[in-house]
């Protein structure tokens, strides 16, 4: 077995839009939160078990104090460094698409400035793409793209929590994507000329097994699910900053909006610890640029 793990630095300022908040309104540390301490301790996590991982950057977050510099450890620790795009607007794919480009021209030139090479993979805010998205993907050169998430629980999940955050009075920035997407194939494949390995989900069902749900759950259940979702040519873990994080890391207000912060950074580090042992005893880790080029050599 192949296995990817890549992680979305995704700020606190993110899930304050998604439930209605005022990103503006954080203070300096929790604004710093993921891009600086979450990506320290998954960085230890990582070098302690001898595995690279795949960083997808906002740029418009590496403007940050600490940011940049994060992130180039990160890279000269061996991890691929990818563009997750510039101001992680969730409606990115419905944009036209000179504005697609100049977002992603933008996220481009930051992560060069921060580590000194261009981005080779994306992934799409929300996981949303669009023609015109994945359009400007594959003719800026990139080499793959990881934005799919074919999950229809995921989508019900995600369009109830809209509806909830309406019915109490706030507005959420997230939205969703083409009903079509969640549908796609599991497994690697090249969607409108460009390399597309998306995100684990479970066969059948299709649940999506991401750092959310199997943080959620013991060990011992956590392993179960990923070996039943790596029933295939390749098992692509997706983590987000915030799952090295809890409420001691971010506001009162968001903390009680978002239920991963309620488990204790300590607790969730040691539960992907135990997840990623396992899966480096079944498999063999490969950073998702790594993957795409031997998983999908050519056209």
């Amino acid at each position: 077995m192949l296995f990817s793990v890549s992680v979305d630095l995704d700020g606190l300022g993110c899930y304050a839009a998604i439930h209605g908040l005022a990103a503006q309104a954080l203070p300096e540390r929790a604004l710093r939160a993921v891009p600086e301490v979450a990506l320290s301790r998954l960085g230890e996590l990582f070098a302690g078990l001898g595995l690279r991982a795949t960083i997808f950057a906002i740029g418009g977050e590496l403007s940050l104090p600490g940011a940049a510099a994060a992130l180039r450890r990160a890279a000269d620790a061996g991890h691929e460094i990818g563009s997750h795009s510039h101001a992680h607007d969730y409606a990115l794919s419905r944009l036209e698409r000179p504005l697609i480009d100049a977002d992603l021209a933008q996220a481009e030139r930051a992560i060069e400035a921060a580590v000194g090479a261009r981005p080779r993979g994306f992934r799409a805010p929300g996981y949303t793409l669009s023609r015109a998205l994945i359009e400007a993907v594959g003719e800026r050169g990139y080499l793959y793209d990881s934005s799919l998430l074919p999950s229809p629980p995921y989508y019900a999940a995600k369009a109830a929590a809209i509806g909830l955050h309406a019915l109490r009075g706030r507005r959420s920035r997230s939205i969703l994507g083409g009903v079509g997407q969640l549908f796609a194939p599991r497994r690697p494949h090249w969607r409108g000329g460009v390399r597309e390995l998306p995100i684990a989900t479970l066969p059948g069902v299709r649940a999506p097994l991401i750092g959310t749900v199997v943080l959620a759950v013991r060990a011992g259940l956590a392993g179960a699910l990923a070996r039943a979702a790596a029933q295939g040519a390749h098992f692509n873990l997706e983590l987000h900053g915030i799952d090295a994080l809890d409420a001691s890391d971010a506001t009162p207000e968001l903390a009680a909006l978002q239920p991963g912060l309620r488990l204790a950074a300590s607790e969730k580090l040691r539960r992907l610890r135990s997840l990623l042992q396992a899966l480096g005893a079944r498999g063999e880790s490969a950073t998702l640029e790594e993957a795409a080029q031997r998983l999908l050599p050519r056209a």
